[in-house]
């Protein structure tokens, strides 16, 4: 799996499909997980849950398996390919934001459980002003993680077009600024599309997670379909990107 997701992210094509961390529900888990496997996206991201994890595997043996939460703890006994600190939108509807001394203390604590031998993707939070967030992209690579995610909210969304752009803007920028700073693979997540999914790889992601744009999608053909666009669109750029470091 490890050689897969390196390979992936050296082409500059990864791409995960992202169920949510707050998503328990698994029929809608395992249709995200269905549709990722025929669509053709290298990974899916699910709860920390370790049936959910397993039942994910089970059903897409050829996915990485992303497992996402905010507590370490239960992060670390899910069993999953890659653990992931974040997505941070249910802890933004919940009114809380999370600081960048707790993502770095959670960081630390998931590789001292698991002794650096589990990859570790960690999502900079993008309410974090941008140089914040670049610096705390140099102390999250410094405290061992193996993968960054970023993502493009400052603040409350604006709805409609003008909010989808300046979201879409938003990450793009962190991305360019946090890709100047550090050398781990970089995954952009928040708002991408096959449209917008190009423009994430030239500001210097290797790769992003779409959740939105395939929840939107309705029907298990249509998120299918939806993969598979996001698929391609990224096939149309293809240089080298940065591999794990393990």
């Amino acid at each position: 799996m490890i050689n897969r997701l390196n390979d992936a992210l050296r082409s500059r094509t990864f791409f995960k499909a992202i169920s949510g961390l707050d998503v328990f529900d698994r029929e809608a888990v395992l249709k995200v997980v269905r549709s990722a496997a025929a669509g053709g996206a290298h990974a899916v991201d699910v709860a920390a849950d370790p049936e959910i994890v397993a039942q994910a595997r089970q059903t897409a043996p050829g996915l990485i398996v992303f497992a996402s939460a905010t507590d370490p703890r239960i992060l670390v006994k899910s069993g999953a390919d890659v653990l992931e600190l974040g997505n941070y939108d249910a802890m933004y509807r919940a009114g809380l934001e999370p600081t960048a001394e707790q993502v770095l203390d959670w960081t630390r604590a998931v590789v001292a459980a698991t002794g650096g031998k589990v990859p570790l993707c960690v999502t900079i939070p993008g309410r974090l002003v941008r140089s914040a967030q670049v610096d705390l992209a140099c102390r999250l690579q410094a405290a061992g993680a193996d993968l960054l995610q970023t993502e493009g909210i400052l603040g409350p969304r604006t709805p409609g077009v003008a909010g989808a752009i300046t979201h879409l803007l938003e990450a793009l920028a962190n991305t360019a600024s946090v890709r100047e700073a550090v050398a781990l693979p970089l995954i952009l997540a928040g708002g991408v599309d096959p449209q917008n999914a190009p423009h994430a790889i030239a500001a210097g992601a290797d790769g992003v997670g779409v959740g939105r744009f395939l929840k939107d999608a309705g029907t298990e053909s249509d998120m299918i379909e939806a993969v598979a666009q996001v698929r391609r669109s990224l096939a149309t750029l293809r240089e080298a990107g940065q591999p794990l470091k393990r």
